[in-house]
């Protein structure tokens, strides 16, 4: 029968409209994830479909373990399925997952052939992981630009942000272990990540906010818990280059999310 393959596809839609416009319906989303659980233990076909699913729904129920642990069941059963592992570079790039992520978007760019979009996308998951290099490069490989839409002008500045990184000494490892740190703070004042994003000022320099299900005067503690964090672990965090906030999740503006959904 086709009726699973054709129900986890119309599930997956829903669930990446819902993540994309951040309009969650929580009794919709519910409703499919109690029917995917019930196909994964009923054993039907797109077992790793099923598994992506309750990822996203994981993800918009602000679940990140949940969310992690789907993400790691998916691949397991679709180890070369660009699809599955794009959507869950993205999700992991959302969660503060960013070393995984860019583990995930690097499978995608090693298993997507020709495809341009899925190595675009990968590119997008490597350039909010902090990974400016890997994502130029990425771009600038492709012959068909045409994968690249008026919401991705920031690979424009890849250039400039990588300049100014380096100017100011601010190689890979080190981006990474500034933006753990910032992650580390957030959940130790307990609160989760729900979505995450890198704003490029003119001067190349940059913030990256991370959006937490909490009031603006708690978002504001927390940015002092980060500050601290960041003092206390680096002699010199490179605030000229890159700079790290936490926001309210109802601040958060959708801008440049693409995810695949085509089997």
């Amino acid at each position: 029968m086709n009726l699973p393959k054709l129900a986890t596809t119309e599930w997956l839609s829903e669930v990446i409209d819902m993540t994309i416009t951040t309009n969650g319906n929580a009794f919709r989303i519910r409703r499919i994830e109690r029917d995917a659980q019930a196909l994964l233990e009923r054993g039907a076909q797109q077992r790793e479909m099923c598994w992506l699913i309750l990822a996203f729904a994981a993800f918009l129920r602000g679940d990140r373990s949940q969310c992690i642990r789907c993400i790691e069941a998916a691949q397991a059963l679709a180890k070369h399925d660009v699809m599955i592992l794009g959507n869950a570079a993205s999700l992991l790039n959302n969660v503060g997952m960013p070393r995984l992520a860019v583990n995930y978007a690097r499978r995608v760019v090693a298993n997507a052939g020709d495809d341009a979009r899925f190595k675009v996308n990968a590119a997008r998951v490597l350039f909010g992981a902090l990974h400016f290099e890997d994502a130029a490069r990425i771009v600038l490989a492709q012959e068909n630009h045409s994968a690249l839409t008026e919401v991705d002008a920031f690979f424009v500045s890849i250039e400039g942000i990588v300049e100014r990184l380096q100017k100011s000494n601010v190689g890979i490892e080190l981006r990474l272990a500034l933006l753990e740190s910032a992650i580390t703070a957030i959940c130790e004042e307990d609160c989760v990540i729900r979505q995450t994003t890198v704003v490029v000022y003119p001067d190349h320099s940059m913030r990256y906010e991370l959006f937490v299900d909490q009031s603006a005067s708690r978002c504001a503690s927390v940015n002092c818990a980060i500050a601290d964090t960041l003092t206390e672990r680096f002699e010199n965090a490179h605030p000229e280059a890159i700079t790290f906030a936490c926001r309210p999740f109802a601040s958060y503006i959708p801008a440049g999310l693409s995810i695949e959904v085509e089997r």
